[in-house]
């Protein structure tokens, strides 16, 4: 089971009973298996792509972590949310980009242990925000600080290495349907109705396919 069929277990499941403690472990876990995968997009040599390629990963991990606190959190909240962070860790993100920009696949490798610690930041700041909403920007940029010194002594290379080898198939997955999405995005109106009926059809088929395993299981 990869961490994406992980997030979508998480999902269907009922935590309104389930005890605080719990809660926030299970909070934590999403956020650990998330930000390894923005790790490993930030292993791309290229400037900028792990901007977009980022995206789609950490809007399941707060749509996921809002779930386990009983929020309904949709795509576009979860997106909301995260440019509100975005404020915050603008600069750490140049600085990754500016290294890989200058030592292109040394410069990458660089940037995984820092791209774990600002996810994880972001994923408690989203743990914190759903505890209690009323939480002042000042406090969450409080939260995001020591998240991220957090998130850098959690970070594990074996942990990644072992997500990497169980994961990497879906975070490509991920990452085609970010290209795609971006290259939609940019098109020309006749080559965008062509791409996304390409995306629909795809979607179409990845959901087939998780049925099917699902109904295997059982």
């Amino acid at each position: 089971m990869s961490w994406l069929d992980t997030l979508d277990d998480i999902r269907t499941r009922d935590f309104s009973k389930v005890p605080a403690k719990e809660r926030d472990a299970m909070a934590r876990d999403v956020i650990n298996m998330s930000s390894y995968a923005v790790a490993l997009v930030a292993i791309s040599p290229l400037p900028l792509t792990d901007v977009v390629l980022t995206l789609p990963i950490q809007t399941g991990m707060v749509m996921t972590v809002g779930h386990i606190y009983g929020r309904k959190v949709t795509k576009a909240s979860a997106q909301e949310l995260l440019i509100e962070l975005g404020t915050t860790a603008g600069v750490g993100l140049l600085a990754r980009q500016g290294i890989k920009a200058l030592i292109p696949v040394l410069g990458a490798l660089l940037t995984v242990a820092p791209a774990y610690a600002a996810n994880w930041a972001m994923g408690r700041v989203a743990m914190e925000y759903y505890k209690n909403p009323q939480l002042s920007r000042t406090a969450l940029k409080e939260v995001f600080r020591r998240a991220r010194e957090e998130g850098t002594s959690v970070f594990s290379r074996e942990g990644f290495e072992r997500f990497r080898k169980q994961n990497t198939k879906a975070v490509e997955e991920v990452a085609e349907a970010a290209r795609e999405q971006e290259e939609e995005a940019s098109a020309p109106a006749p080559r965008k109705a062509a791409t996304k009926k390409s995306a629909a059809k795809k979607a179409g088929a990845a959901r087939k396919k998780t049925a099917t395993k699902k109904s295997s299981r059982k």
